[in-house]
């Protein structure tokens, strides 16, 4: 028989960064945050003067005394990026114990973070699921789906692991729970318990049987100081009934829908039928609450904290605290809501624009409330829904900022429409019957839907829409308000589309979709296909991403790397009424050594985004995320979960903020950023040029950014004698210097002064540094 026993061992330490900085804090470049979706809260723990509350991908954590509301996550040391299962807190040894989906476990102890890895890399053939965290003798008891893992957690690691099934086999264990003389268990027949001064509870014949609750399933068990607190199904599968069990006194205390049930500070928490209610230590029931200043309660946990106020665990507002008084506080991130369910992320000005919805493989929509989530810096707004226009409306898959108007923003529904927003509120919706049919509907019997999949703005303020499932799936609107749509037929007879591109050069307009084919319009009656192996070597079957670079060539992602269009001038060579265009999508060779090969042949692309210097940020379906150098030659970056604080290696989306160079990536398990060396540039300088960190302290040794320099200008950095120490050029409109001369060597303490210009000695900009040693 197998056990997870690690002796003295501890997997991983990490200092816990800084947990979260301030909204105006400027980030350094090479360095990462993360925007965890922190609305939704599942858990809640309070303890010490802090109410942790648990999300998917990071834990919002209020200080009480301060007010301070910071995060903790993947980037500032959280282990694991696969979502967050479980948290509980020992009072004893002050550990915030972290349970993931993955069965990896962080601790929480005195401000550091310890990583144990055992279950997560075990071998067991079992299901490794954590069902729930008990605390006894400074000890943590992990329930699994397999048996029980118990943490010594003053030496952090694993000491033990019971297996209870009949003979010490497998068994799922659903909860434990400590009495003064006894260890229960909670399990799919019914509960078991073993005397607490068994000195070997991990063998299984010395448990027995309890039938107080017969044999139905128990899968919440807790001991509240007087008695235990069990839940069982006993008549419904949907169902919960809770129970008190003292000796034998089996009290039924409620049924239903049940959240949580959490004891603490002397009193029990039952999360039940949407609304808490709390008992004290003598069964006397003191409050209930189902609502709260703005909506009703809908409690996904509860937990009573010293001085009497109840904490709950709310799916949409964060933390919320009820006082004894009957007031209540409301304690949400600056984050995006559904920002865990990333679809596409789309740049304008100084925004970011976060779509989350989506559809299927087989285009069917996956039902995301439609919302919009826009950052400036570090603070994100979602759309304003007190008009209704927003409700039955969903998946949101694309937005796009009128440039005529930027006081518009279009956005696309997948199933809806489309729609106007000003002020942050949604003003009209186009369908088919606002549009004089430019939008056209799919329809199969009594089931119609409107799919548009993505929009965008061309440079003379004409909005295009690639509409999917219809003969004219290309739509635009005027600037005069006008719509007019395309006939597609030519190409298919129900084109499906959820990819659009304005050529900024030609006056094209490029979409793919489903289909492994690429179709180009000329915006006025020209349409062709291009097949997306016609030029290639290395054969491919779907295009997941098409994206325009600044020399105008067209970058095509698929299943099996990176193809290049570089001679789309002959698009319509063959005539423009529908017939494959001559058109070569071309694969980048990359010599290694001996041997060539083409440009992320094995990865399967999923996003591409071009950066301030012409750069490619590449997502794929598994393999993490890339930068590319300007041409594709050369692999400049590679990010994975494995040497980066990335979420996941499955990337959905990438936008990136070209005037700060922040780089928003999208993964499947939620929204990080990312920032770069490189950013937009105009071919003046701006009139801001500066640098930071500036002043320079002691003891810091990364990267200086300075920043509004012309684009790819070059730079020279001298002394206050007027002697160069360094020259680079900058990507976009940034350059990127560590500290030091040419030879590699630290500068002295002193004044450092920037001097730019662009390839021809013209569009000069001066700033200076200060570096203190």
């Amino acid at each position: 028989m197998k056990k997870i026993i690690s002796k003295r061992h501890l997997l991983l330490y990490i200092p816990l960064l800084t947990l979260q900085l301030s909204a105006k804090a400027q980030m350094a470049v090479g360095t990462w945050r993360d925007c965890p979706d922190l609305t939704n809260i599942h858990m809640v723990e309070a303890a010490d003067g802090i109410v942790y509350g648990a999300g998917n991908t990071g834990i919002l954590c209020y200080d009480t005394q301060t007010g301070e509301l910071t995060t903790l996550s993947r980037s500032t040391g959280l282990s694991s990026g696969s979502g967050i299962e479980r948290i509980a807190y020992d009072t004893a040894t002050a550990s915030l114990v972290i349970a993931y989906t993955n069965s990896d476990i962080d601790i929480l102890q005195r401000k550091r973070i310890y990583n144990l890895s055992d279950l997560k890399r075990s071998n067991l053939s079992a299901n490794k699921e954590i069902h729930a965290i008990t605390f006894a003798d400074s000890m943590a008891y992990l329930s699994t789906g397999f048996g029980v893992v118990e943490i010594d957690l003053k030496r952090r690691e694993v000491s033990n692991t019971w297996f209870l099934g009949p003979e010490g086999t497998q068994t799922a264990v659903y909860g434990l729970a400590f009495s003064p003389d006894s260890i229960y268990a909670a399990t799919a027949q019914g509960m078991i318990r073993i005397a607490r001064s068994e000195h070997y509870p991990a063998i299984a014949d010395r448990w027995e049987s309890d039938n107080r609750l017969g044999g139905n399933t128990v899968d919440h068990l807790f001991y509240d100081g007087r008695r235990l607190w069990a839940a069982a199904y006993t008549y419904d599968p949907e169902f919960h009934t809770v129970y008190t069990l003292d000796n034998d006194q089996v009290r039924l205390i409620d049924s239903g829908l049940l959240a949580s049930i959490h004891p603490a500070a002397g009193v029990t928490a039952l999360s039940i039928n949407e609304t808490v209610f709390t008992y004290d230590s003598s069964l006397t029931a003191i409050d209930t609450h189902s609502v709260y200043t703005w909506s009703v309660l809908k409690p996904n946990d509860a937990t009573m904290s010293a001085n009497g106020t109840l904490w709950v665990a709310n799916p949409w507002d964060g933390i919320i605290g009820i006082h004894p008084d009957g007031s209540d506080e409301v304690h949400r991130p600056d984050s995006p809501a559904s920002g865990d369910n990333v679809y596409r992320l789309v740049s304008y000005s100084n925004r970011m624009m976060l779509c989350p919805g989506g559809h299927t493989d087989i285009y069917v929509g996956t039902y995301i409330p439609a919302n919009l989530y826009t950052a400036q810096g570090r603070h994100w707004q979602s759309l304003d829904a007190s008009n209704g226009m927003l409700e039955n409306v969903h998946d949101v898959v694309d937005v796009a900022v009128n440039p005529r108007d930027t006081n518009e923003t279009i956005m696309a529904m997948w199933g809806t429409g489309l729609a106007s927003i000003r002020n942050q509120a949604v003003q009209t919706i186009y369908t088919d019957t606002n549009t004089n049919g430019a939008l056209s509907r799919y329809t199969v019997g009594s089931y119609t839907t409107l799919r548009p999949g993505s929009i965008a703005f061309d440079r003379r303020g004409n909005l295009w829409v690639a509409v999917s499932n219809t003969t004219h799936a290309l739509v635009v609107r005027r600037p005069d308000g006008t719509w007019q749509n395309f006939s597609t037929a030519a190409l298919s007879p129900l084109l499906q589309v959820d990819k659009l591109v304005c050529d900024s050069v030609r006056g094209y307009i490029w979409m793919a979709g489903r289909d492994n084919a690429i179709y180009v319009h000329d915006g006025d009656s020209r349409l062709a296909r291009i097949n997306p192996n016609n030029g290639s070597k290395l054969q491919t079957e779907s295009v997941n991403a098409i994206v325009q670079d600044q020399n105008g060539n067209i970058w095509v992602g698929t299943n099996k790397g990176i193809k290049v269009i570089y001679d789309a001038y002959n698009a319509f060579k063959n005539g423009g009424t529908g017939e494959t265009a001559p058109v070569s999508c071309s694969n980048i060779t990359i010599s290694n050594g001996a041997f060539a090969e083409y440009l992320m042949a094995y990865e399967n692309i999923t996003a591409i985004a071009v950066d301030g210097a012409n750069r490619k940020w590449v997502g794929t379906a598994n393999g993490g995320l890339y930068l590319l150098s300007a041409n594709g030659m050369e692999q400049l970056l590679h990010f994975t979960t494995a040497n980066s604080p990335l979420f996941s290696d499955k990337i959905v989306a990438i936008g990136i903020q070209q005037q700060s160079g922040e780089v928003y990536v999208g993964t499947e398990r939620g929204l990080q950023v990312y920032r770069s060396t490189a950013t937009y540039a105009e071919a003046l300088p701006a009139d801001d040029v500066h640098a930071f960190p500036n002043p320079v302290r002691p003891g810091y040794e990364g990267p200086i950014a300075i920043k509004g320099l012309s684009r790819n200008a070059l730079v020279h950095i001298t002394d206050a004698s007027g002697h160069t120490v360094f020259s680079t050029q900058a990507y976009g409109g940034q350059a990127i210097w560590y500290g030091r001369n040419l030879a590699g060597e630290k500068v002295a303490s002193g004044v450092y002064y920037v001097f730019a210009s662009d390839a021809d000695g013209g569009n000069r900009s001066v700033t200076k540094i200060l570096i203190v040693r």
